[in-house]
């Protein structure tokens, strides 16, 4: 069983929406009072189990899924470790293409009996394992607000094979505070991974020292006003993703991920094009609270999902804001003291070319790829290049403080 386990979690590291593997799969998402589980069994291998093959329509989706419902209902189900049923409805049943073999799908809910727990039950699962000796079937762990488990890869709870097809399942006790602290987590682990994100925000700052005269950024704005422009930047940007992030996770707010995407990017290049020249002078807060909006819908599909109720979701979407923020503000942090110095120097002018042409050429990248669907190289390098972006940032300070010392000298040097 050891080794039976070592080898699925091998082939769990390829992608979670290709399942190239002849197992099945079910990852549970747990709620307060029920389970949906999504289950995966390869088709070869449920039509051999079933010595039949299920009937399909022209565009290969399952001609009377309830049929197929009605087999598989004897052969899942649960019960509280004392041996009370738990009630187990199958829905949503449909053959998945993304890969390799084809697959089916479907849902499974699992209600337990009155005043007893979700979180402790007897997994009873057959289809399939009954039938062929050589299969297995891995148990996973998909949401779990309460256990600490709110997003990310599903987590590997046991594997089934024949003569052992039940498992018990035991999350502990519920607390929403390890929900939460999990929802920081997350937000701080997808922002910080979020190098298009980052670079929006980046990008926004880097004319934020400046004074724009006419159709050309100037001379350094001084301390204070660059302050209150950094704080109008970030505060309008956290408006904006946080309006559209409950909007998504409450009121399931939609667009399809391609023009989303496009959009981001879209969204750097007109700062890029900005930090050229004046586009929007003093009215950087503006456009980062629109675009905010757009940058929310990316982080919505990350809280709206099964196993949160309201409460939760509240919890989710605060835990996840104050993790976005704690990484802007120390990114924020980290850049703009050496932006203030270089703003100080006669070499902020090339920099802020460099700086909006780095930019530019990546929101090209990213744009070109995400209006095309084709995956392109230049945008993964862009991509892995943006993942040492805080030793970017350290060299940056380094060179702004030798060089607002030099210009600090010739000054001292000039008047005596």
């Amino acid at each position: 069983m050891a080794a039976l386990l070592f080898c699925a979690l091998l082939l769990l590291g390829r992608p979670a929406a290709a399942h190239l593997t002849p197992n099945s799969e079910v990852t549970l998402d747990f709620s307060a009072d029920h389970i949906i589980g999504h289950a995966i069994i390869p088709l070869g291998e449920l039509e051999y189990a079933m010595r039949a093959k299920p009937a399909l329509d022209r565009h290969g989706q399952l001609a009377d899924p309830s049929a197929l419902a009605a087999w598989l209902k004897p052969r899942i189900g649960a019960a509280t470790p004392d041996g009370r049923a738990w009630s187990t409805g199958i829905a949503d049943l449909r053959i998945g293409y993304d890969a390799g073999p084809p697959d089916l799908r479907f849902a499974i809910r699992l209600t337990p009996p009155p005043g007893t727990s979700p979180r402790r039950l007897i997994l009873r699962w057959e289809p399939v394992l009954d039938r062929v000796p050589n299969h297995f079937a891995l148990v996973l762990i998909g949401r779990d607000f309460a256990g600490g488990h709110v997003g990310g890869d599903a987590r590997l709870v046991g594997g089934l094979q024949p003569g052992r097809t039940i498992l018990l399942v035991d999350r502990g006790d519920p607390s929403r505070f390890r929900g939460f602290l999990a929802s920081i987590g997350l937000g701080m682990h997808h922002i910080a991974e979020g190098h298009d994100h980052l670079l929006f925000l980046i990008t926004l700052l880097i004319p934020a020292p400046l004074i724009a005269r006419g159709r050309r950024w100037s001379g350094y704005a001084g301390l204070k006003p660059t302050i209150r422009h950094l704080i109008g930047v970030v505060t309008a940007f956290t408006i904006g993703h946080s309006l559209t992030l409950i909007g998504g996770a409450f009121f399931d707010w939609r667009l399809p991920a391609q023009p989303v995407e496009a959009l981001i990017a879209l969204s750097i290049l007109i700062s890029a094009l900005h930090g050229f020249r004046p586009i929007f002078p003093r009215r950087e807060m503006f456009v980062a609270g629109g675009f905010g909006l757009v940058h929310g819908l990316a982080f919505a599909t990350l809280i709206g999902g099964h196993g949160l109720d309201a409460d939760e979701k509240a919890l989710s979407i605060l835990g996840f804001n104050l993790g976005i923020e704690a990484v802007q503000l120390i990114v924020v942090a980290c850049t703009m003291p050496a932006l203030i110095m270089l703003a100080r120097t006669r070499h902020y002018r090339a920099f802020r070319l460099a700086g909006s042409t780095i930019a530019a050429v990546a929101a090209l990248a990213w744009l070109s790829e995400r209006l095309s669907g084709a995956d392109n190289r230049f945008g993964r390098a862009l991509d892995m290049l943006l993942g040492h972006a805080p030793w970017a940032i350290a060299i940056l300070t380094i060179v702004a403080f030798a060089l607002h010392r030099q210009t600090r000298h010739e000054s001292v040097t000039s008047r005596s």
